[in-house]
């Protein structure tokens, strides 16, 4: 059964998705999406408006006022770096750039966009929209403190693209209880939260923990509205890789037969009546209530922290996956 939540979550509106096109971008961001149209040009410019205009949805309380609109651009920045990489490495199977790609974040590691089988124009892209990402980043008052952090976050969201890519080469790989443990970390939820550390003074850092609990758990209920609203596309394309799929797969409610066909040919033929068997078969409504558990764990931890305003932050959420449900199938 869905909650009264889960019912006032799928209330999608033309309005709503009006307000998300009309979403402006800032001067940092505007000109780096005329040359990712230019240069990559997979994703329409809906995703970019939608991801600027619920950001505030989900920004920690504690972010310095004066950091926000930095905060804003930086988490655009690495959405599109993990956009991108996600879909070199999962649309085009390209995983020689996807190699060089996935080197920019870390100074350790250098991209070499020169080699041969290499999109050397994609990785050049992804350079100057890192370069500029740390540049935002470094600004921060609290970014020394919070770096190492960052880095294993976004090694975690590069390991669920690599996961992915591994799905769509294995298919027999891949199950609902390692899409749980790798591919929610292509959300970024956890590395916005860095973003938002590294721009708050006043976030108590002993509260770290179990802030990033609440943040894990909102990371798996913004999966789960990608999930959900994304899944049907992703069929249309020959990708079998969404939780609701899986799910429907190992819950015989579709066929390893009809799977195999869709990734061979993802005709209107194959991808109909896999559609439509998971649409009726109650898929969504395990997933909606498994976001309702997230949320009621991660309600739980409220009394604990007390420098973030964790009934907004979660609130957030409620919007996030309004929002995901009433675009279903433009980004």
């Amino acid at each position: 059964m869905r909650t009264e939540r889960q019912f006032a979550a799928l209330e999608a509106t033309d309005e709503s998705l009006a307000r998300v096109r009309e979403q402006e971008l800032s001067e940092t961001i505007d000109p780096l999406i005329d040359a990712y149209d230019d240069i990559v040009g997979d994703r329409d410019r809906f995703i970019w408006h939608w991801l600027a205009y619920l950001f505030p949805s989900v920004r920690l309380s504690c972010v310095d006022v004066d950091r926000e609109r930095a905060v804003h651009d930086a988490k655009l920045l690495a959405s599109i770096f993990i956009v991108v990489a996600d879909d070199v490495a999962e649309r085009h199977g390209d995983r020689a750039t996807f190699d060089e790609l996935a080197a920019i974040p870390f100074d350790h590691r250098r991209s070499h966009p020169d080699r041969p089988a290499v999109d050397g124009a994609v990785v050049r892209y992804l350079q100057d929209v890192w370069e500029r990402f740390s540049t935002i980043y470094d600004a921060g008052p609290r970014s020394a403190e919070f770096a190492d952090l960052l880095a294993f976050d976004l090694k975690q969201a590069l390991r669920a693209i690599e996961y992915s890519y591994l799905a769509n080469q294995s298919p027999d790989l891949v199950s609902e209880h390692e899409l749980w443990q790798h591919d929610v970390h292509n959300m970024l939820i956890l590395v916005c939260a860095d973003i938002d550390f590294a721009n708050a003074r006043s976030f108590d850092s002993t509260e770290l923990s179990k802030l990033r609990e609440v943040c894990d758990r909102g990371q798996r209920m913004a999966r789960i509205g990608n999930w959900i609203s994304t899944w049907k596309r992703e069929l249309a394309e020959g990708d079998c890789s969404a939780g609701v799929v899986v799910h429907a797969l190992e819950a015989d409610i579709i066929s390893d037969k009809q799977v195999r066909r869709i990734r061979r040919t993802p005709t209107d033929e194959a991808v109909s009546p896999v559609v439509e068997a998971i649409s009726e078969s109650g898929v969504e409504d395990y997933f909606l209530e498994r976001w309702q558990t997230e949320y009621e764990e991660a309600s739980r931890l409220e009394s604990e922290i007390e420098s973030v305003d964790i009934g907004a932050y979660l609130e957030g959420y409620e919007t996030v996956l309004q929002y995901h449900i009433a675009s279903e199938g433009k980004k």
